[in-house]
């Protein structure tokens, strides 16, 4: 009788190899950032967890409990899953929510604004030792993940545990399609892990499923930014030492470059309206030292935000926001808002959070990451699109001396966040409907 040999799967064999190249360059570049991370002083204690040493307090906590993990890789994806978070805490009482995060500032905010009994932490280092590690301690009942952080060694040791895996919010910029254009064989098995795909868009949906995504997994439910901006309370132009016939100028999310513009555009504007002020809120909180210094070459006189304490403030004086988490109540109280990293730098920021304000809202021509958001709208007439700093000028002068166009402005623009609102829900009952099989 002849004995049978049975050959080695080889595509288990590739596999582990791609793991093994994979551990071994993620920890090389890791070693080689964590210079940087001392000298910037960017090193902090969550590092040990994210490298596989919790603490065993945090062991203790995890036990026992039906967990939902979240993660939310910083600061605009913890503010768009707050609300879904809330609904989930509100639906299923009995499960403890665990949101992971990446960034200093992501963990901080998460801290101050998702109610004590979600426990908050940072997320594992994409090592496959780490991740195996985070699952067994957190033993989730399921892995959500907002706007399509692809993590290789986790999402295959989800799988490999059998938790469901759910993408939510997901979308896939220009960059983000034309880098994972490159490896898709290797991300096609990837994406297999997952079991659903919540897409903001059509597009995004149509790229997913290039990549390699299965098809029936992938459900267009929109954008749940649209939803969670009505959740934040306003501030009041008292609040920030201003009158009832003051204007306000917020200058928010700016990036290196775009304040230097501002700040001039600010002066030539000062010669024509006297009661004009300006809110100047960098995308990074590291940057407001630089910011302060830059009003003062200006000419002018900087306040930050934290010190603000309802005394009247001059024309003179640029308040610089030097906390997270404000910015989008701070829009309740502007005049006109312009929305950064959109003219000097790349792929723009929200312009969701003032729309909701019904504010005439100005960005520049980067607005990649997001492309589909602009889109609508513009279809809609509810928004102003400078090209350079001559355009923001003139823009800027124009709604200044018509009060209708900015109001007609404004009005079309929270029409169109109450219009595209509804994806949160639809969200939830993706989720719902994993935990209930």
């Amino acid at each position: 009788m002849t004995k049978r040999i049975h050959a080695p799967n080889v595509t288990n064999i590739v596999m582990r190899l791609i793991v093994f190249i994979y551990d071994v360059l993620f920890l090389i570049l890791f070693l080689f950032y964590l210079p940087f991370l001392f000298l910037s002083k960017k090193w902090h204690d969550g590092f040990f967890l994210r490298l596989g040493w919790p603490p065993e307090l945090l062991q203790q906590e995890l036990q026992g409990k039906r967990n939902i993990w979240i993660h939310a890789v910083s600061v605009g994806e913890i503010l768009a899953v707050l609300g879904l978070l809330k609904r989930l805490k509100e639906r299923f009482p009995e499960h403890r929510l665990v949101l992971t995060t990446v960034t200093l500032t992501g963990y901080q905010l998460a801290k101050t604004n998702c109610p004590s009994d979600i426990l908050v932490i940072f997320a594992p280092l994409d090592l496959s030792w780490v991740v195996k590690k985070f699952i067994r301690m957190i033993n989730p009942v399921i892995y959500i993940s907002a706007e399509t952080e692809i993590w290789p060694n986790l999402f295959r040791a989800l799988s490999h545990a059998h938790v469901p895996l759910v993408i939510v919010n997901g979308r896939i910029s220009d960059k983000a399609f034309e880098r994972y254009a490159w490896i898709r064989p290797f991300l096609k098995s990837i994406l297999s892990a997952v079991h659903v795909f919540c897409m903001q868009s059509d597009t995004d949906a149509s790229r997913i499923i290039a990549l390699g995504a299965d098809f029936s997994k992938v459900k267009v439910v929109g954008n749940i930014k649209f939803d969670e901006v009505s959740e934040i309370h306003p501030i009041r132009p008292g609040d920030l030492g201003l009158s009832a016939s003051d204007m306000l100028w917020i200058a928010g999310s700016t990036h290196p470059g775009e304040e230097d513009i501002v700040l001039n555009t600010f002066k030539a504007l000062k010669l024509q309206w006297r009661n004009i002020h300006l809110v100047l809120a960098p995308r990074h909180i590291d940057r407001v030292a630089d910011v302060q210094s830059m009003v003062k070459e200006h000419g002018l006189q900087p306040i930050n935000f934290s010190q603000l304490d309802g005394s009247a403030v001059s024309s003179h004086h640029v308040i610089v926001v030097d906390t997270i988490g404000h910015l989008r109540a701070l829009y309740s109280a502007a005049t006109i808002v312009f929305v950064g990293k959109s003219l000097t730098g790349w792929g723009g920021q929200n312009i969701i959070e003032p729309a909701i304000y019904g504010k005439p809202i100005l960005v520049g021509p980067h607005m990649e990451n997001f492309r589909n958001v602009l889109k609508i709208f513009e279809e809609n007439q509810a928004i102003v699109k400078i090209n350079n700093r001559r355009e923001l000028l003139h823009s800027m002068e124009r709604l200044l001396k018509n009060s209708k166009e900015r109001e007609s402005l404004g009005q079309r623009a929270r029409q169109v966040v109450q219009k595209y609102q509804g994806a949160t829900q639809k969200t939830q009952d993706v989720i719902e409907h994993i935990l209930k099989i």
